[in-house]
């Protein structure tokens, strides 16, 4: 091959791959937070690229630039308020960008190289390091310059889903917001982790679960953001009998619905925060671990009585699909619903 046509054959990958990546978020353009729901994946960095993937979140776009997906994203799932993705950042410069929404940038892989630039237009080296932490306020992101090609898990919250987090806090911290800059944050990153996995998997754990997440990423995140460490009493009061009486038996009505945090808690009068510390020295379990209990007594029931096929008993008892039916039950009882089934 001639030195000529060996340039070109590059100059035309390139522009397979940036212009992917500009399609995707011309057709997405036009969506915002509370239109869409968001992107997710988890899968392992070093395998293929998913030419399927296409609905992104145009927040996530708009903050990072010229970027491509490296999984599905978590819009598909329709979570309210929170989105989260497997990027690659493409190098290159980025023009300064308005942001409308609070960022977490995961770094990944290996360390992210470039240059920002500051008020006076002059552009600075950064260096960020794998499982690091980054966030991005409302307002500007200045102008930057990256290097080479980065791979990082991007999550965005509303920010009325920050400020309704705050107002439910015993303890509000003080001060103004700051932004975190390539930060060891154990808690942020695994919290965000665990988000970005339950996206991967279709959302089998449910709702419930991901909200109960996504609370606890947007609890840390307001304590982290101002220097603060979570508020912890000693003990949490129980939720009143009288009132986790009526919760459980919002949960016992149809253990197959897909329950949110926000219905649970409006169960107890209780805000989202509040309730689940209170749930939690009630009970010993989480909401949604305590819902996961009560699939489980009835699949474990119906499993016994041999009247349904495994399958439907799983879509019944509000799990996902078979395989997370089998899951939920070999980790709770020692053996899968078929040998336990088998063996009466």
């Amino acid at each position: 091959m001639t030195g000529m046509a060996r340039t070109r054959k590059l100059d035309l990958r390139r522009e397979a791959l940036t212009g992917a990546g500009r399609r995707n978020q011309l057709q997405l353009s036009g969506e915002r937070f509370g239109r869409t729901s968001f992107l997710h994946s988890d899968a392992h960095l070093n395998g293929p690229l998913n030419s399927t993937a296409r609905r992104e979140s145009a927040e996530i776009s708009d903050l990072l630039g010229t970027s491509m997906l490296r999984r599905p994203s978590s819009v598909d799932l329709r979570w309210k308020n929170f989105a989260v993705e497997r990027r690659i950042i493409l190098p290159g410069e980025k023009p300064e960008v308005k942001l409308s929404h609070h960022f977490l940038i995961l770094w990944d892989v290996r360390a992210a190289e470039g240059e920002s630039a500051y008020l006076s237009g002059r552009f600075s080296p950064y260096k960020k390091y794998p499982n690091t932490i980054t966030t991005c306020l409302p307002g500007s992101r200045p102008a930057v310059r990256s290097r080479f090609d980065h791979e990082v898990i991007v999550g965005a919250i509303h920010p009325d889903f920050i400020v309704g987090i705050e107002e439910e806090l015993d303890k509000r911290p003080s001060g103004s917001l700051r932004q975190l800059y390539g930060t060891h944050a154990p808690d942020l990153r695994n919290l965000l982790r665990l988000l970005l996995k339950e996206s991967e998997t279709g959302g089998a754990c449910g709702t419930l679960y991901a909200e109960s997440l996504m609370t606890a990423l947007a609890t840390r995140l307001v304590y982290a953001a101002r220097s603060h460490k979570p508020h912890t009493s000693s003990r949490s009061s129980p939720l009143p009998p009288r009132l986790l009486r009526r919760v459980l038996e919002r949960m016992r009505a149809d253990v197959s619905a897909n329950l949110d945090l926000a219905t649970l808690a409006a169960e107890s009068g209780y805000s989202r925060a509040h309730f689940l510390r209170t749930f939690q020295a009630a009970t010993g379990q989480t909401p949604h671990g305590y819902l996961i209990e009560l699939r489980l007594e009835k699949a474990r029931a119906l499993v016994a009585s041999r009247s349904m096929p495994l399958i439907d008993i799983a879509a019944a008892c509000g799990f996902s699909s078979h395989a997370h039916l089998t899951t939920a039950f070999r980790s709770r009882y020692g053996v899968a619903p078929s040998a336990y089934r088998r063996g009466l």
